[in-house]
């Protein structure tokens, strides 16, 4: 296609067009040798030609590929102001039905500056020349003509919002794939750093279990017992890994009720102390989510990292802000005092992914560390 073809346009419009010119330009052919008083040979050879042209067109796409649209809009207003000077004053119709069709191509194919072109044109013509229909034709050329550059204006309106719909797709599919990307890396670090880990521990372990039940059978038992106790906490944490993993459901319930069951099963999963205190909240569903991925991030993190015998969860309401405040008594992060949101950018420290949530929800975030002794974390997220 020619580059400057419209990217927008369904090639139904091209072969539309094309069918449509083919028809005035035979029938032009029939009305001229039909009329009673003859048409020049010269403007009857043209016309010829051009019904050459319109079948050529109509059959080969590839005619009109040579050359610019905007040639092929120059002979069809040159094909109509010499029709509408040579035809008789009975067929005014037929350039009625001419000029709508040039219209038709300008608005679609063109843009106003061209459209305004072909008015100036014919108007011009109409009032140099004035034609035998000149009187009649003149007013709908004006009229219609406006009409034409101002759906062509607004089809320059639409094509410019459907370019930048485009581009906002093409950016926001980026996005998800660096998200998926983020996530599928979460997810190897999390297997690598928990189950895998515990996997290639036990697998040690059954060797020295192996060797141990040839020497001695009491130390041997006394270590299977062992085995057991870390199957049972690898099973434990195999469960909350995979509850992890799952989408969030909250349809129907409340975000305090949709929190209250992420703290249920996190006690459950890990036998970890937890307890929740909550205000009823109102606010849009999708910032309900990410609160919730906050939350779940938090109690994961708390499970993996702190060693925390207990874990504290508080959501709040205060004027137009949402509150969410965990608190635990595990070994705390590796730096010691308070950091604000841009404090831990700028330093490349803290909880990446609830970083991540807080600032694309516009929100604030504070986390309190205190080594060996715990780590609070605080979001503000407005509402």
């Amino acid at each position: 296609m020619n580059v400057s073809e419209p990217k927008y346009l369904s090639p139904l419009w091209w072969q539309s067009l094309a069918v449509i010119r083919t028809i005035l330009a035979l029938a032009f052919l029939a009305v001229g040798s039909a009329a009673a008083r003859p048409i020049p040979w010269p403007v009857m050879a043209m016309a010829s030609a051009f019904t050459i042209y319109s079948l050529m067109a109509l059959l080969w796409r590839d005619v009109e590929r040579r050359w610019p649209p905007i040639f092929s809009l120059g002979v069809d207003v040159v094909v109509f102001l010499i029709f509408a000077h040579f035809s008789a004053d009975q067929n005014i119709w037929f350039n009625s039905l001419f000029y709508v069709y040039l219209l038709l191509e300008a608005g679609i194919l063109h843009s106003w500056r061209e459209v305004f072109t072909v008015l100036v044109l014919c108007q011009g013509f109409f009032l140099l020349m004035r034609p035998p229909q000149g009187e009649i034709l003149q007013p709908l050329v004006m009229l219609s003509g406006i009409l034409a550059c101002t759906l062509s204006l607004e089809k320059r309106v639409l094509s410019d919002r459907l370019e930048e719909a485009q581009l906002d797709v093409i950016k926001l599919r980026s996005e998800a794939e660096k998200l998926r990307e983020t996530e599928r890396q979460r997810i190897a670090d999390d297997f690598h750093d928990g189950p895998l880990q515990s996997f290639i521990s036990f697998q040690m372990r059954l060797n020295v279990v192996q060797q141990m039940l040839g020497r001695e059978l009491a130390a041997g038992l006394k270590e299977l017992q062992d085995l057991q106790m870390v199957c049972r906490a690898q099973v434990a944490e195999l469960r909350a890994f995979v509850r992890s993993m799952r989408p969030l459901e909250v349809e129907g319930e409340s975000l305090s009720t949709a929190i209250r069951r992420l703290v249920e099963n996190f006690k459950k999963d890990t036998g970890i102390s937890a307890s929740y205190s909550s205000q009823e909240v109102t606010g849009e569903p999708e910032s309900f989510l990410e609160v919730l991925q906050i939350v779940r991030e938090s109690l994961n993190n708390v499970h993996k990292h702190s060693k925390a015998s207990r874990v504290a969860i508080a959501l709040t309401m205060q004027g137009e802000m949402l509150h969410i405040d965990i608190e635990d008594d595990g070994t705390g992060f590796p730096f010691s005092g308070n950091y604000d949101l841009a404090e831990l950018e700028a330093l490349r420290i803290g909880p990446g992914s609830i970083k991540r949530r807080a600032r694309s929800l516009g929100g604030e975030l504070v986390v309190l560390s205190r080594p060996g002794h715990g780590a609070t974390i605080r979001v503000r997220i407005p509402l």
